[in-house]
């Protein structure tokens, strides 16, 4: 216990030890959000118990407030960037492994997202009537649920599993029995019987056994391995992809993140006949090459850092400089560019006009403020794909949200195209007023790039 107390404060202080009134006002606002998002849910359960202008019951609406918790956690941990597991201790600390995964599992869950989430619950028990301690608990039990789930896919992504292992047979019997209970009592589902609070508690219970068995069932971290290709006829483009093993893996990473949504589309359209992305418009953004940008083209010196050292030691005229910066683009946006006009073309060509313009839109608008990202906030890539430091600038990456949602915007009326070219001529534009300041940021670049070697 002393082992977990201590490590959630160096948590809680490791937090505002940089920054603190930029991180404070962060945590303020996430606070402010969770309550924004609390009236909102509570303004819906009071039109499903009134019968007012919605269709849904009080506990449809309630089903749509764990589903919500659920999905915005595990999909915190992949968009808009990765986030990998945290490694509080090391393996080679002699920790019993019981007590190392349990101090493990309680410092991920010291956060301030998951402060804000439990907020957010806090504030729609308080506001919403209909809402009471027992559907507390429940959705306390599905936002363990969802982190349990989350980690548990960190620790598929970044260790290599022993398939044939004891250790990962004893896992899949415990999720195997999580399952068997949630089929049959889904726990996002809500009640008002405390009976069912101890089943649910009994699956969270399989659940998080099962991902303990997982860890020992996982071997070492996958390590980093450089490739090379001798293939002289391949483009330049393409070496910058193949070669840089970290790129590349984030990447296929990101995309097949894309491909499972698109997916999921394709699968509601052949059987329901219409799209997810109409009920749940947030979605759309995985339409559009948003990904790879977030992932690692809003930091392209980061991960190329010597080609930008090249073209700086070489000519260091603007023009190669642009050209060094759309060279390792060129096969990911191609690969993304087919991924979503197969999609377009087999599971949304209603929408085909709407997409192909919206596309390449964005690849106008991303493409500049991913330049401008690298120069104005590089950030040194540390450790491997799966290390803990950050990849990419969290600050640019909801710049491009922004921008990217704002593309959208001619769903609601076409007069709104209107706004594509204003998009992206400021894009342009703050590009060029960047690069004319180059010689003043390409020094903060060099001693954040080499830092680590200096």
């Amino acid at each position: 216990m002393d082992l977990i107390l201590f490590s959630c404060r160096a948590r809680i202080d490791g937090f505002f030890r940089q920054k603190p009134k930029q991180r404070g006002l962060l945590l303020g606002l996430g606070i402010l959000l969770a309550g924004i998002y609390s009236l909102m849910f509570s303004y819906l359960l009071q039109q499903a118990q009134e019968g007012g202008t919605i269709r849904q019951s009080p506990e449809q609406v309630l089903e749509y407030a764990n589903l919500f918790l659920l999905v915005i956690i595990i999909l915190r941990g992949f968009f808009p960037a990765y986030v990998p597991k945290s490694g509080v201790i090391q393996r080679i600390y002699p920790i019993p492994p019981l007590q190392k995964f349990w101090t493990e599992l309680a410092v991920e869950l010291v956060s301030p997202f998951y402060f804000i989430a439990l907020n957010f619950l806090i504030f729609l028990f308080l506001m919403a009537p209909a809402y009471d301690f027992v559907h507390l608990l429940q959705s306390l039990l599905v936002m363990l649920t969802a982190h349990v789930t989350l980690r548990s896919l960190q620790v598929f992504v970044e260790r290599r599993i022993r398939w044939t292992h004891s250790y990962f047979f004893m896992a899949a019997v415990m999720a195997a029995a999580f399952v068997a209970l949630q089929v049959r009592v889904p726990m996002f589902r809500p009640t008002s019987y405390w009976l069912m609070l101890v089943v649910h508690a009994a699956a969270l219970g399989f659940f998080i056994t099962a991902s303990y068995f997982l860890e020992h069932a996982a071997a070492d971290a996958r390590h980093k391995v450089v490739n090379d290709s001798s293939n002289a006829r391949r483009s330049l483009g393409w070496r910058l992809f193949k070669n840089h093993k970290m790129a590349r893996q984030m990447l296929i990473f990101g995309m097949v993140f894309k491909a499972l949504i698109l997916a999921v589309d394709a699968v509601s359209y052949l059987k329901k006949g219409n799209h997810i992305f109409d009920d749940i418009l947030s979605l759309w953004i995985f339409v559009g090459p948003l990904v790879i940008f977030s992932y690692v083209f809003n930091n392209v010196w980061g991960f190329y850092r010597n080609l930008w050292l090249t073209i700086e030691r070489s000519s260091g005229s603007y023009k190669d400089f642009i050209k060094a910066s759309l060279l390792p683009l060129r096969v990911p946006l191609l690969m993304d560019a087919v991924l979503t006009f197969m999609y377009v073309t087999f599971f949304n060509h209603e929408n085909a006009l709407f997409i192909v313009l919206m596309y390449v839109a964005s690849i106008l608008v991303l493409t500049p403020l991913g330049i401008i990202a690298s120069i104005v906030s590089p950030i040194a890539v540390k450790g491997g794909m799966f290390s803990f430091s950050t990849k990419t600038s969290y600050l640019f990456n909801f710049i491009a949200i922004f921008l990217f949602s704002m593309l959208f915007l001619p769903r609601i009326h076409p007069l709104l195209y209107l706004l594509y070219p204003l998009l992206i001529g400021g894009a342009m534009f703050a590009l060029v007023a960047v690069l004319k300041e180059y010689s003043t940021y390409k020094h903060k670049l060099f001693e954040t790039l080499y830092k680590t070697e200096a």
